[in-house]
């Protein structure tokens, strides 16, 4: 049994155009940002919450990796790369996102640290359950220091981030509003 072929998806009365060619029109109605763009993508939306998420749980990953290797538990490597993971990803989040960064770090970093306390027990292998939980959660308490910096890095830049946004946003309304009464003034009779 064969299906009938169907059309491919997209607007029906419109011309398909050779992929990468660029539609002239679109290209003035594109809003100007000041923001940069990102490296990976370049778009200058920035990460999502999930992407920055990824990025810093891959980051940290990587830290208590050279660390277990390293130390033989969690240390300094991971402190630092923790902390400037996070504070990189709140940089570079969209601002319709920050809140969900705001809350990533002590997630991320009881992830990891529960990932390392189970996969490579402080204590040795003989303690059981009980023993895991206590080797967890020393380390937990034992590597808060680098938990609390980084999370009040990230909420500090994404304080300052939304003040930045809501003030931009009140001027580009202000602005609009303006050229709106303008425009209406000079095309009112007199």
């Amino acid at each position: 049994m064969s299906l009938p072929d169907r059309e491919p998806a997209g607007s029906r009365g419109r011309a398909e155009r050779p992929r990468g060619s660029v539609d002239r029109a679109s290209v003035g109605r594109r809003r100007p940002t000041l923001q940069p763009t990102t490296v990976i993508s370049q778009n200058r939306r920035g990460l999502t919450a999930f992407g920055a998420s990824l990025t810093v749980l891959i980051i940290s990953a990587v830290g208590a990796a050279a660390d277990v290797a390293v130390f033989g538990s969690l240390s300094w490597i991971f402190g630092v790369l923790f902390v400037l993971a996070c504070v990189a990803s709140a940089l570079r989040t969209h601002v319709d996102d920050l809140v969900g960064v705001a809350i990533m770090p002590p997630l991320i970093y009881a992830v990891i640290t529960i990932a390392v306390g189970i996969l490579h027990p402080a204590s040795g292998s003989g303690g059981g359950l009980r023993s895991e939980a206590i080797d967890i959660g020393s380390e937990l308490i034992l590597r808060a220091p680098s938990l609390l910096i980084a999370e009040v890095l990230v909420v500090l830049v994404t304080l300052v981030r939304a003040r930045r946004a809501t003030v931009a946003r009140r001027e580009r309304a202000r602005a609009l509003a303006s050229r709106g009464r303008r425009d209406r003034d000079d095309f009112t009779p007199r």
